[in-house]
C-alpha cells in the first residue's frame, strides 16, 4: 500500500530522492519527506550557513490562504518544522498513527454504544420499579394479611362501610 501512488510519479519520486542527498557540494536545498497528503518538506539556506537550515512545506494543493494548510499538516511534521523533533517522521509512522486514530474512534464509538445500553437499562428498571409500586398503590386494600397467614381487618375500610352521621369516639391506651 503506497499512499503517494497517485499524488506523484514514479520519475518525481527518484527526483526527490536525488535532491535529499547531501554530499553533492553546492545544494542549498534538500528534499526532507512526504506526508500522507501529498505535501513536501524541505530543509534550505539562504546564505550558505549548513549550521542552521531552515525548514519549510511545499503544499501538495495550492490553497487561497496559508492558514489552510494546517489543516493537512500532521502534527509530526508540524513538529519537526517547529524543532522540537530532529528527525522527520516517516510515512510508516504516519501511517500507524492513523490506523491508531482510527482504532481509537470505533473504541470510543463501541464505550458510546455501551453507556448508551446502560443508561436505557438503567431507565427500563427504574421503569419498572415505578410501576410496581403504583399497582401496589393502587391494589384495594380491604384486607391486609399479616406474616403468619392469620386475616386481619382493615379498620378504615370498616370505618368508610359503617356510613353512621353520628361522631365515634376514640379511646387513647397509654404506654407502659
Amino acid at each position: 500500500m503506497d499512499p503517494l501512488k497517485g499524488k506523484y510519479t514514479y520519475f518525481q519520486r527518484v527526483l526527490h530522492k536525488f535532491k535529499a542527498r547531501r554530499d553533492i557540494p553546492f545544494r542549498r536545498k534538500f528534499f526532507m519527506g512526504y506526508d500522507l497528503y501529498g505535501n513536501t518538506y524541505w530543509e534550505f539556506t539562504i546564505d550558505g550557513n549548513m549550521q542552521r537550515l531552515r525548514r519549510k512545506l511545499e503544499p501538495y494543493q495550492e490553497q487561497l490562504f496559508k492558514a489552510d494548510y494546517f489543516k493537512t499538516v500532521p502534527p509530526q511534521w508540524l513538529q519537526w518544522l517547529r524543532r522540537t523533533r530532529i528527525d522527520p517522521p516517516t510515512l510508516e509512522e504516519l501511517i500507524n498513527d492513523q490506523v491508531r486514530q482510527q482504532r481509537i474512534k470505533i473504541l470510543a464509538q463501541q464505550a458510546d454504544e455501551k453507556w448508551h445500553l446502560e443508561k436505557e437499562r438503567l431507565e427500563q428498571q427504574h421503569n419498572l420499579q415505578l410501576e410496581e409500586e403504583l399497582r401496589r398503590a393502587k391494589e384495594p386494600t380491604g384486607i391486609d394479611t399479616e406474616a403468619d397467614g392469620a386475616k386481619k381487618e382493615d379498620p378504615w375500610a370498616k370505618a368508610a362501610s359503617e356510613n353512621s352521621d353520628e361522631p365515634q369516639s376514640a379511646t387513647i391506651n397509654p404506654r407502659r
